[in-house]
């Protein structure tokens, strides 16, 4: 899945500056670009589009980039800021907001490609326990590490997150199943796929999480069964 960028700075010349070098470095990068901090506030946190790394000029007419940054990283911890700015005195409030790195302008192509390796080994690095989904023209992305499990539900899909909220999306286990690591998930039954860590009981038929029962039918019970007791031979020792 290639990264997605946006750039916010109201210079048209930077903005061109900074897109060429990004597409050699890889022009795989899918980019967007502002000039204005209220419009991409506005786009971002209402769409909920997905976006890897955003990089944000500190000054710009009307909000500024600090300001700006503070807006979206209430709602969107998941974007990697990286301020670009032609003064370094704004270090202090870049890194309050938990910017990802800070960049002086004119762009040093070495340190930029520096900070853009970085960044893209932790993208990937996430990516790699995330699964992504949309509902209702709204975009999620989601760590499978606190899912408690996911139920089959008259077309729905819904996810059971461990914060007690529930996520759903039109579509089926049967497609999903491919897309979860095997080694984190079992699939129990035609309507359920349990998160193995989260499994606090094995029965004859049945797996507990927490409170919630759920069944292991007949024709997945041999395999869901092997796949719990792999999953605890392979943790035995671990919390000791």
């Amino acid at each position: 899945m290639p990264i997605k960028i946006v750039i916010c700075d109201d210079m048209a010349e930077d903005i061109e500056l900074l897109s060429a070098a990004l597409y050699i470095y890889d022009n795989s990068f899918e980019i967007a670009t502002y000039t204005k901090g209220e419009t991409l506030i506005d786009e971002l946190l209402d769409s909920k589009q997905f976006v890897d790394i955003l990089f944000l000029d500190i000054y710009m007419p009307g909000i500024n980039g600090i300001k700006t940054a503070q807006k979206i990283c209430r709602e969107r911890k998941d974007i990697k800021i990286i301020f670009v700015s032609s003064s370094k005195e704004h270090y202090s409030q870049a890194y309050e907001v938990f910017a990802f790195n800070y960049i002086l302008k004119p762009f040093d192509r070495e340190k930029l490609y520096s900070v853009l390796d970085r960044a893209i080994e932790e993208i990937r690095r996430e990516h790699s326990y995330k699964i992504r989904f949309s509902y209702k023209s709204t975009m999620y992305s989601v760590d499978f590490r606190y899912i408690l499990f996911i139920e089959s539900r008259d077309k729905l899909i819904l996810y059971h997150l461990s914060d007690g909220s529930t996520l759903q999306c039109y579509g089926k286990l049967d497609n999903l199943t491919k897309e979860l690591p095997e080694n984190f998930f079992i699939r129990c039954h035609q309507s359920f796929i349990v998160n193995t860590s989260y499994i606090t009981e094995m029965g004859e038929a049945h797996f507990r999480v927490g409170q919630v029962v759920i069944s292991i039918s007949k024709k997945y019970l041999k395999n869901a069964k092997n796949q719990y007791y792999a999953y605890l031979f392979s943790h035995m020792g671990k919390g000791q």
